[in-house]
């Protein structure tokens, strides 16, 4: 018999989920049944979160349009879209298509297209009244664009923005000029709309003597210059008004203080795109965010970790050595190591708070963690960490469930990677 996993009505069980799958919610991590690694986000720090991103952006006066790429959970897009997001951001055009299948009426997507059948259904989705942006940074990349939109004989132009980068970054055009030839490019064609600028801060770090804070200014800048420019030139098309977007979840505070410089007649919207802030992590980003460990806003405000992973102890096979069933299947990897936060003892109902300690390597289903001899974890005793760098947990879960502060499924986030 075939099972649809992704059918909310299956009664297969997803990683992490009781072995018999009985219901979606109204059970709990520790049952007995329950199939370790699991999951969780709890539904306290989601809602934290959510409210603490919209205070910041009515203070500033900006836009959100959270990267959806971060979780690809229709769950969490209508949350995020409930607490005030003006769009959501997409990095494919396959992601824009999903997000639009789950309900998403705006979707930006951060990245050039330029395969004519993607082209072609951006066309499609912007004649049924579907509003889609898409990025632009080359000449021909805007010759390929027009070149499909009138073989299509599109009535409606595509809005682009023009997106700047840096040298030996990824996309995005190197220089200002080069920015303002692509724009000019995009002006001349009747097929596309130049309606914002854009780029991307989130790679950027300390250069030399200067730090990162002052190389992201300066990149922040340039974007300001570009959208100047293109606005003294009158090449913009506005749908009703500019955009002006950057921002990931590190330097979003930096894109207001620098946006909000930007010398325009036109009316225009500034957009951030943090996509981390809705679970936030206990690693890297902690670290990096306005609102982590060192918070930059000018106002009490932080946000908290809503994600965790739990596994069992499989083996202490050494004095000094323990082996937790999690591994690069179930946890990020790429950013630090998991943190060990949390201990439920074989047979116990408590759950302690554990001495904090990085994972110090992880194979496919194992986490290794180096442990006092005297350190009573045992075989058998449950393990939750927290982790770094979410967008590489939410992919390797088909569903997450979504729990109370004691850990009980009151929703659960199903992911469309």
């Amino acid at each position: 018999m075939s099972v649809d996993v992704n059918d909310p009505s299956s009664t297969h069980a997803p990683k992490g989920f009781p072995l018999r799958f009985p219901q979606r919610t109204g059970w709990s991590i520790f049952d007995d049944d329950v199939t370790y690694p699991v999951a969780v986000m709890f539904e306290s720090a989601i809602a934290h979160n959510g409210a603490t991103m919209r205070a910041f952006c009515e203070r500033n006066g900006v836009s959100l349009a959270p990267h959806g790429k971060t979780t690809m959970a229709p769950a969490l897009f209508r949350r995020q879209l409930r607490d005030g997001a003006w769009a959501i951001t997409a990095a494919t055009t396959w992601q824009a298509k999903t997000m639009r299948e789950a309900g998403v009426g705006r979707v930006l997507i951060a990245n050039e297209v330029v395969v004519p059948g993607e082209i072609e259904w951006l066309a499609e989705s912007i004649a049924e009244g579907f509003e889609v942006y898409c990025y632009v940074d080359s000449i021909a990349g805007v010759e390929i664009i027009d070149a499909t939109l009138r073989r299509l004989g599109a009535e409606r132009p595509l809005p682009v923005f023009v997106e700047l980068g840096i040298p030996g970054g990824r996309t995005g055009a190197r220089t200002v000029a080069d920015g303002m030839a692509v724009a000019e490019a995009a002006h001349r064609s009747p097929h596309l709309a130049v309606t914002g600028v854009s780029g991307f801060d989130g790679i950027l770090g300390a250069v030399g003597d200067r730090t990162a804070g002052e190389v992201v200014d300066e990149f922040l800048d340039r974007i300001v210059a570009l959208a100047e420019g293109v606005a003294a030139e009158g090449w913009f098309q506005p749908t009703p008004e500019v955009i002006l977007t950057a921002g990931g979840s590190a330097y979003f505070d930096h894109v207001v203080d620098r946006f909000r410089r930007a010398r325009l007649d036109t009316p225009h919207r500034i957009v951030i795109r943090s996509g981390c802030y809705i679970t936030h992590d206990d690693g890297a980003l902690h670290e990096a965010s306005p609102m982590g460990e060192t918070p930059r806003t000018g106002h009490d405000e932080h946000l908290e970790p809503a994600l965790e992973v739990w596994g069992v102890v499989l083996s202490r096979p050494e004095p000094t050595r323990a082996v937790v069933g999690i591994g690069k299947r179930d946890a990020s990897t790429d950013g630090l190591l998991p943190l060990v936060k949390k201990v439920r003892r074989r047979g116990r109902t408590e759950i302690e708070a554990a001495m904090p300690r990085r994972v110090v390597q992880v194979h496919d289903q194992h986490a290794y963690l180096d442990v006092d001899p005297t350190d009573p974890l045992a075989v058998g005793d449950l393990v939750g960490f927290g982790i770094s760098h979410p967008c590489t947990t939410f992919d390797k879960w088909r569903a997450i469930p979504i729990v109370d502060d004691e850990y009980h499924v009151l929703d659960v986030a199903d992911t469309l990677f």
